[in-house]
């Protein structure tokens, strides 16, 4: 019976060791600091290898899922759903331009309680700048070391083990600041690490580990 249970046991963790991850990089750069200054906040997001993500779910790893929280007015008369995530230390707003979040567009980030929004004209905005990783119009993006405009939106914005994601606050164009926040692994040695479980290996691993329980329950009774 012990040489049954120390088998079961192995084959269990040795199929936890399997489960790989990838990794994908989020950058948000903005005037978070005392008086406006410019403050850069970094984040390491794993997930299961071969489980596709979005840009969108590196801001939801961040600060949680939206939730629609009434309408947004801009200059131009337009009115949208708006979408809000987190809280009054670390959360977004988004407004959404196509209806039931078909196509959100960051509209404030709040981090160490300190909100950075864009004006209801447009004229200060969340840019989105990337590197690697797959693209809507199929060309995908290069990851050398250098950001791109994202030609996407963050929900068709694919991240691939390695790439990069960033926003940044400023006038339309604004790009990311300070050699240290290139997108290279090495800028991001020191990032938050964060991680987006994929449901199905989440449901196995704790099928896995009630089977095993139980097992040894009935071996013990």
């Amino acid at each position: 019976m012990k040489k049954q249970i120390i088998t079961l046991a192995v084959a269990f963790f040795a199929a936890l060791t399997c489960l790989r991850a990838d990794t994908s990089y989020l950058l948000i750069q903005g005037a978070f600091g005392p008086g406006g200054t410019e403050e850069t906040f970094k984040w390491a997001v794993t997930y299961p290898t071969g489980y596709a993500i979005s840009g969108q779910d590196l801001l939801t790893a961040v600060f949680g899922p939206a939730t629609l929280n009434g309408t947004y007015s801009d200059d131009f008369g337009g009115t949208f759903p708006y979408y809000t995530a987190g809280n009054g230390t670390q959360g977004a707003s988004y407004i959404d331009f196509a209806g039931g979040f078909g196509a959100p567009f960051l509209a404030s980030v709040t981090l160490n309680s300190t909100t950075v929004a864009q004006d209801t004209s447009y004229n200060s905005t969340w840019s989105y700048y990337v590197a690697g990783g797959g693209s809507n119009l199929g060309n995908g993006y290069d990851n050398s070391g250098a950001w791109t405009f994202s030609q996407d939106g963050s929900l068709v914005r694919t991240p691939v083990d390695g790439s990069f994601d960033a926003w940044v606050f400023g006038p339309f164009g604004v790009t990311v600041d300070g050699e240290g926040n290139t997108p290279t692994a090495e800028n991001f040695a020191g990032a938050t690490a964060l991680s987006i479980p994929e449901p199905g290996s989440t449901t196995l691993l704790l099928v896995g580990a009630g089977g095993l329980l139980a097992y040894f329950k009935k071996r013990r009774a």
